[in-house]
């Protein structure tokens, strides 16, 4: 299959044709192996939700978008959610066409909604906003809790668009839920010490594990590690995502902290290399644990597949 691939970048995230077609191709040759499963996710990038408040989304290639900081003052700001703004009703038409192509073929990923403080850095800027974490405190949490119900009422929207050809749910990361299932996050925290991320971010989390079924906290980076023994007294929490981030080492050198989350009773999402899989799994406790990893030949992918069988016996 061959595609016209548009020049224009905007076109190449919002061109609904263009990316269906892009869906069709990838699923075509992916083979799921394992416990892998069919899906895609609409999506316009991590900043999407701040861009339905007003933000004004630049596209830099087919994978990196982000929102231009515009807000100065917190004390100005009111996000509202607007039913006429441009990326949310494209977002909805996205949605729309992927779930009818999707039901019967693939799961459709609940878009990406980086709430709550991450929006806040987003709208504002890092510097902003840590300036505004201590000389403004009470306007910033102010503002994380207006974001929060925004966020919700969000990812509600998406939820029903989604069951109308789904039962249950999946998002950015490849996990199903048979309910309500959202990948928390909240990649600012790692500028914060524990006691800031517990006075202003950890709220959050708690409302939206009040509101879901499932969950998985997306840790981001060695800078978010301060903060997970936090998370993990969280006891409707599921489980951990732990990505050591850009740079970083190896997943097989985190066998530290990938073994603080199991022992805590939290199940753990990883992404490693093919070759790694092995290591883990012997270093690893297996309950609650999913690795994610994928190969670029069949051949290589089976071969992994008894290796992995090999360690369950």
């Amino acid at each position: 299959m061959e595609i016209s691939v548009p020049k224009d970048m905007k076109e190449r995230w919002t061109n609904i044709p263009y990316i269906l077609k892009k869906i069709e191709m990838h699923l075509e040759n992916t083979l799921f192996l394992g416990d892998a499963i069919p899906w895609y996710l609409p999506n316009i990038g991590p900043n999407a939700f701040t861009a339905f408040l007003s933000g004004d989304l630049v596209f830099m290639d087919e994978t990196t978008s982000w929102v231009k900081p515009f807000v100065e003052d917190l004390s100005e700001y009111n996000p509202v959610l607007g039913e006429n703004n441009y990326w949310w009703m494209f977002m909805n038409c996205l949605l729309d066409a992927v779930c009818e192509v999707a039901e019967g073929n693939f799961l459709v990923g609940i878009p990406d909604i980086h709430y709550g403080g991450d929006s806040l850095e987003a709208a504002a800027g890092v510097r902003t906003l840590i300036r505004h974490i201590f000389l403004k405190p009470e306007e910033v949490k102010r503002t994380i809790g207006k974001l929060t119900t925004i966020a919700i009422s969000v990812f509600e929207s998406y939820y029903k668009v989604i069951s109308r050809v789904q039962k249950g749910s999946i998002t950015w990361i490849p996990a199903y839920s048979r309910g309500r299932f959202l990948a928390l996050q909240d990649d600012f925290s790692g500028f914060v010490s524990p006691k800031l991320f517990r006075e202003f971010f950890l709220e959050e989390q708690e409302r939206f594990l009040r509101h879901i079924d499932n969950s998985i906290f997306h840790l981001d980076g060695p800078m978010a590690l301060k903060n997970l023994d936090i998370l993990l007294e969280l006891e409707s929490l599921d489980g951990i995502q732990w990505v050591p981030g850009a740079g970083a080492k190896p997943m097989l050198q985190w066998i530290d902290v990938c073994t603080r989350v199991l022992e805590a009773g939290k199940c753990l999402q990883i992404g490693c290399a093919p070759e790694e899989v092995g290591f883990l799994l012997s270093k690893l406790r297996h309950e609650g644990l999913f690795i994610s990893t994928h190969c670029n030949t069949e051949r290589e992918a089976r071969k992994l597949l008894r290796i992995v069988e090999r360690h369950h016996k």
